[in-house]
């Protein structure tokens, strides 16, 4: 895995025989709560949440080129399928009543024509993941990402909403994986062009 040029807090492997034009199905398992050691712990609630948010986001992003079927729709042969696992292995809530003193207290020197520079939030939330793509037949790795993305202090709803920066991050996670299967479909375009020009 390697850090990408345009996403340098994230690692992507690319399986370099990919042919990514033979795939037209996804099956995308569950998504599991994989904590690190030092993870918070979550409610039951707060885990069925998150892991159903982190699965929404990747069906809607890989939707854009493939389409997604259920493991049932997969058997027996899963041909021309791939296969996602993923899992989140951190999460950090917003927590509203630490962020409102500094953001308050930049609001109030702004108004009074103070130069004080804002003041990031101390809890922004956040969270981290693990995700994996294979050829649903031959179980052979296709992209492997690993990636985190905490909270922006100019995203104002997520300094209050306790897992809005954490869904941010799923929704940035899965269509980092999209945009990797986009640009090997996209080269692979160029590539048959350029040997078959009309």
């Amino acid at each position: 895995m390697v850090h990408q040029k345009d996403h340098t807090d994230d690692l992507v492997y690319v399986s370099p025989t990919i042919d990514a034009s033979k795939y037209h199905f996804v099956v995308i398992d569950p998504v599991t709560w994989h904590p690190a050691a030092k993870a918070p712990k979550l409610k039951p609630e707060a885990e069925a949440r998150m892991t159903k948010a982190f699965h929404d986001a990747l069906v809607k992003a890989l939707a854009h080129d493939f389409r997604v079927i259920t493991p049932e729709e997969c058997e027996p042969t899963c041909a021309n399928t791939i296969r996602v696992r993923a899992a989140i292995t951190n999460i950090r809530r917003s927590k509203w009543y630490y962020n409102a003193l500094p953001i308050v207290a930049g609001f109030a020197a702004g108004a009074v024509g103070g130069g004080v520079p804002p003041i990031p939030p101390p809890f922004p939330g956040g969270a981290s993941e693990e995700l994996v793509a294979t050829d649903a037949t031959t179980g052979e790795t296709l992209i492997a990402i690993s990636t985190y993305n905490n909270g922006m202090p100019w995203n104002m709803m997520g300094q209050w909403l306790p897992y809005a920066h954490a869904k941010r991050a799923f929704r940035l996670a899965s269509e980092l994986m999209e945009e990797e299967f986009h640009k090997i479909k996209k080269n692979e375009s160029t590539q048959v062009a350029f040997q078959n020009p009309s």
